[in-house]
């Protein structure tokens, strides 16, 4: 009985231990990209015809742009990008937006978009 009490043991270990590098493998490779407005497209649609089963969600970010989240092959060299917020000329400029995108993300940069209908937004590129 002991016996089969480590051996049953051991395989848990085992399998828990594959399932830890999977999971590690997945969240390594996230990664998001900004398509249009969400009134103008299907974002759940979009989303997942654009990233088939690598797409783990989506949502309608603060500038009402589709953002879907997927899981990237970490060998690609595409970058990825997401909005990080609004840039204020008096508060947020170039600088903090690019300061914003390299403390939140490895190799991040950020660049102040021109927003014709409101404030200009700060998106952030990076690699996953």
């Amino acid at each position: 009985m002991a016996n089969h009490i480590s051996n049953f043991f051991y395989f848990f270990v085992i399998l828990a231990t594959i399932a830890t590098v999977q999971y590690s493998t997945v969240e390594a490779g996230t990664c998001t990209s900004i398509f249009n407005r969400c009134d103008d497209i299907d974002c759940s649609s979009h989303c997942q015809s654009a990233h088939g089963t690598l797409g783990v969600s989506w949502r309608c970010d603060l500038f009402n742009l589709c953002t879907c989240t997927f899981n990237q092959d970490p060998s690609s060299n595409n970058l990825c990008r997401i909005g990080m917020g609004t840039c204020y000329q008096d508060e947020c400029d170039q600088s903090c937006c690019n300061a914003k995108c390299a403390g939140t993300y490895k190799e991040g940069f950020g660049s102040c978009i021109p927003n014709q209908f409101t404030k200009d937004r700060c998106v952030c590129s990076y690699r996953s």
